[in-house]
């Protein structure tokens, strides 16, 4: 490290498409008294990412700003303050390249010690980046939001991307039936392998009549996971007392028919994980490490990519549907 000076990272120097991603060489990264400097392992792609590397999310951006919010990594070296890391071991976070933080598509990574996080030593490097942003997506929403209890109904409308998968894992844990829906016979079977009870097709099935007939006394929970959330939907299938959550994209709108919230006496939550506080991500970056290391939160990967096609890949993540992860790593190239 001492005679290396520069590092390749993945980077823009202005919001907009996939074609604005560069792939060169920048200084590796100097760590403050409360940094630990991070040899990247894998990053990959969420639709996070999407939305800052395209302008809709304002937040500060460095320049050049660096894409990327999930890593896996070996720490080689810490600032004069840090006690908790050590150079070689293995570790994880899920919240840089927002807020003027420079993200993971590189070689190296400065991280501050309050979001950074040690891997369980079963844990592969490779495949635990899967879900590390859903994972705490899902932890946010079922237990600090929902707070799912044991035999409740959950229902995730699109369980079968990233975040649904997380879900139905997780629910599945803590003792809940689970229905969701997906319109691909590969991600059905996913879905059903990892606990789903009920998949409901919804190219070919009415996704009403399908939880009408599995819980007619309504679900408990309501998870719309897709970009456009069926408020109808949810209020028709909302139980007495249930909780809703959206999670449509920042641009969406729709109109909220307030009368069944009252009649049915429910909850409607939104929420985001960069409003998480500190103590809240380090809450759940416990409860991510201990699913992780149980063997319950599982990712999958769909496609390997050398970290030199940041572009590629999200450009593949916009105009495809995966069945899985797009995992990217510097030790690719």
């Amino acid at each position: 490290m001492a005679s290396q000076k520069t590092m390749k990272a993945a980077y823009i120097d202005r919001p907009g498409g996939a074609d604005k991603i560069i792939y060169g060489d920048l200084p590796i990264p100097t760590p403050g008294p409360r940094d630990i400097l991070v040899k990247v392992v894998a990053v990959t792609v969420n639709t996070v990412d999407i939305y800052i590397r395209g302008g809709v999310f304002q937040t500060p951006l460095p320049q050049p700003f660096i894409i990327g919010r999930d890593v896996t990594g070996i720490v080689v070296e810490v600032g004069e303050e840090v006690s908790l890391f050590h150079p070689g071991e293995r570790v994880w976070a899920n919240n840089q390249g927002y807020d003027g933080r420079q993200g993971t598509f590189a070689e190296y990574v400065s991280i501050h010690e309050c979001l950074l996080y040690h891997l369980p030593p079963n844990v592969d490097l490779h495949e635990s980046v899967t879900v590390l942003h859903s994972g705490l997506t899902a932890i946010i929403g079922l237990f600090n939001k929902a707070q799912i209890r044991d035999k409740e109904c959950i229902f995730v409308n699109g369980g079968d991307g990233s975040v649904g998968t997380a879900i139905i894992q997780l629910a599945r844990a803590m003792g809940a039936q689970i229905i969701v829906t997906s319109g691909n016979e590969q991600k059905a079977r996913w879905c059903e392998e990892l606990g789903a009870d009920l998949v409901i097709n919804y190219k070919t099935q009415n996704v009403n009549l399908a939880l009408k007939h599995f819980a007619p006394q309504g679900v408990n929970v309501y998870w719309d996971a897709t970009p456009q959330p069926d408020i109808e939907c949810a209020l028709n299938a909302i139980a007495q007392r249930g909780r809703i959550i959206f999670m449509s994209g920042p641009l969406h709108q729709t109109t909220l028919m307030v009368g069944p919230f009252y009649m049915k006496n429910c909850t409607l939550y939104g929420f985001t994980v960069t409003d998480a506080t500190i103590d809240e991500l380090h809450t759940c970056a416990s409860q991510i490490d201990y699913w992780l290391g149980r063997g319950v939160l599982k990712g999958r990967t769909a496609l390997k990519l050398p970290l030199s096609q940041a572009a590629a890949a999200h450009r593949i993540y916009e105009t495809q549907s995966l069945s899985g992860k797009i995992v990217l790593s510097p030790d690719w190239d």
